[in-house]
């Protein structure tokens, strides 16, 4: 599989298919990631759109010093925070599917889809700091160091809110009977 750099660095070098392979790879988790911010997936939708067709158009900005993922949700994460100024009111959104699954059978599909619906439905009901911190390290697998970039929170603080955060979801789910696992 080739790294989303080297993905990049072609695209730069005008191989329109090296774009589109990024687009691929990473319009779901950036959509799904963008519901926590705005109300509805059609808005989560035309986010995502600005934020490859701003990358399209200024190829030059991205900064290898961080994953080309994280940059990618870092300019999304600003769009939605736009979006939501433009609007004048901040509406909390369930989440949509936030793992995606590939190659599962369609028994551990349907298993998968279950415990990723208990999931979100305990996610939701954290304040949205902990739905954040939760949603970029636990499920879309961005390291400390990239969900503070993309928090714009020091290393520690962002260790700490993950910390604490975990600790309130398994408080909720302790409370509904279920158990958690880090």
């Amino acid at each position: 599989m080739i790294s989303d750099k080297s993905l990049y660095t072609a695209f730069k070098e005008g191989d329109l298919s090296s774009f589109e392979e990024i687009v691929i790879r990473h319009r779901h988790s950036l959509v799904y990631f963008l519901i926590q911010y705005v109300n509805t997936y059609e808005n989560a939708e035309d986010i995502a759109q600005e934020v490859f067709a701003y990358i399209y158009l200024n190829p030059d900005q991205y900064n290898d010093e961080y994953s080309l993922k994280t940059y990618i949700f870092m300019i999304g994460k600003r769009r939605a925070i736009d979006m939501i100024r433009k609007l004048s009111k901040y509406q909390i959104v369930e989440l949509e599917e936030t793992l995606v699954t590939d190659r599962l059978s369609l028994d551990d599909h349907i298993f998968k889809e279950e415990q990723i619906a208990t999931l979100r439905a305990y996610i939701n009901q954290l304040k949205p700091s902990d739905r954040e911190v939760i949603t970029l390290i636990d499920l879309n697998g961005f390291s400390l160091k990239e969900a503070a970039f993309i928090l714009k929170k020091s290393v520690t603080a962002t260790k700490v809110l993950s910390h604490r955060a975990k600790k309130r979801l398994k408080q909720k789910m302790i409370e509904g009977g279920y158990t958690y696992e880090v």
